[in-house]
């Protein structure tokens, strides 16, 4: 019964994203229709905005909505049939629950500040997004959040797995170690968000690796989480893989980094955030290696970056950026299994 969950989760999360899907691409077109009439109409526009896209046109906020919507409702779904299979996967204590729904509530945090850029770039004729201090505020807030909640509940994980070592306890630093590792990841995250369909595959390998680890560990009800997103993350691909008719925006891509930084942490195995967000991390690693040795130096360090434009610059297709950055995740994953294995 709790596989049948399981795959309830899966199925749900794909159904619901699709569904959505298939609702907003036709919007879409419809919306692109218009503005072709009424560009051959010849209706005069204001001076200085003859090359700017309408907002519906704009970086695509709906493929973040329609994963976080269906992602939220297989959670649903899903946890409600593991607890009515197996009601003691809940703990006498809770903690399963409260582990859950801090998962839960920090992937929202993030995609609600993925949302406000999206919205905000819809809105600005230069398409630009919130500035940055306001940015790393917000994204420091969902952290602290998610961090005091884990703290709040006894679950706040007080150490690190290193390989060869085992577990290290840490000082009293922990907690803003995890909130600037959750941060960093959301911002990497929304670098690789340029590139169709990448953070759709990355992330997906991710949650397939969670939720088997999850399995593993008997944090059966836990794991509904990452097998939701899972399909529906899958379900966005159909649309988000190049050439994408629906983008994931800031929104899905900070939405799926919340998740990934959040799971790993609500199960006390903070190592693997690393491993399973290998893309992201080497998407933002590049572009700060860049910026860092351009500012020092007054010379690129790259001929572009981050790694997705330099690829493009390399003659790399958009399909071909893709299956190198899903490889690269499925190294993520093996190394994952590797340093659980040393930890």
């Amino acid at each position: 019964m709790i596989r049948f969950a399981l795959a309830v989760a899966v199925v749900l999360g794909f159904a619901l994203t699709a569904a959505l899907g298939n609702l907003f691409v036709p919007l879409r077109q419809m919306l692109e229709r218009h503005e072709q009439t009424k560009q051959q109409a010849h209706v005069p526009e204001p001076p200085g905005t003859e090359h700017e896209k309408s907002p519906a046109l704009r970086p695509p906020v709906w493929g973040g909505l329609c994963l976080a919507a269906g992602t939220l409702a297989a959670v649903g779904m899903g946890w409600a049939v593991a607890c009515i299979s197996q009601p003691t996967l809940l703990g006498s204590d809770g903690q399963l629950m409260a582990r859950l729904l801090t998962a839960l509530f920090g992937a929202f945090a993030f995609g609600a500040v993925g949302l406000v850029e999206d919205l905000v770039r819809m809105h600005s004729p230069a398409g630009l997004g919130l500035r940055r201090g306001t940015r790393l505020l917000l994204e420091g807030l969902a952290a602290a959040t998610v961090v005091l909640m884990l703290h709040a509940d006894g679950c706040l994980p007080q150490g690190l797995g290193v390989p060869g070592a085992g577990y290290v306890l840490l000082s009293w630093p922990v907690a803003l170690l995890w909130a600037a590792a959750m941060v960093a990841l959301a911002e990497c995250a929304r670098v690789a968000e340029e590139a169709e369909g990448t953070v759709c595959g990355a992330a997906f390998v991710a949650m397939l690796a969670l939720m088997m680890l999850e399995t593993q560990q008997g944090m059966f009800a836990l794991a509904v989480l990452p097998a939701a997103l899972a399909g529906a993350l899958v379900a966005l691909l159909l649309w988000a893989f190049p050439p994408a008719r629906l983008g994931t925006g800031c929104c899905g891509s900070l939405f799926a980094a919340g998740a990934i930084g959040c799971i790993p942490l609500c199960m006390d195995l903070t190592s693997l955030v690393v491993p399973l967000a290998l893309p992201f991390w080497a998407e933002g690693g590049m572009l700060a290696l860049q910026l860092l040795h351009a500012k020092r130096t007054g010379r690129p360090l790259f001929a572009a970056a981050p790694l997705h434009r330099w690829l493009t610059k390399r003659g790399v297709s958009a399909e071909g950026i893709f299956l190198y950055m899903f490889a690269l995740a499925a190294v993520g994953y093996v190394l994952a299994l590797v340093l659980l294995r040393w930890c």
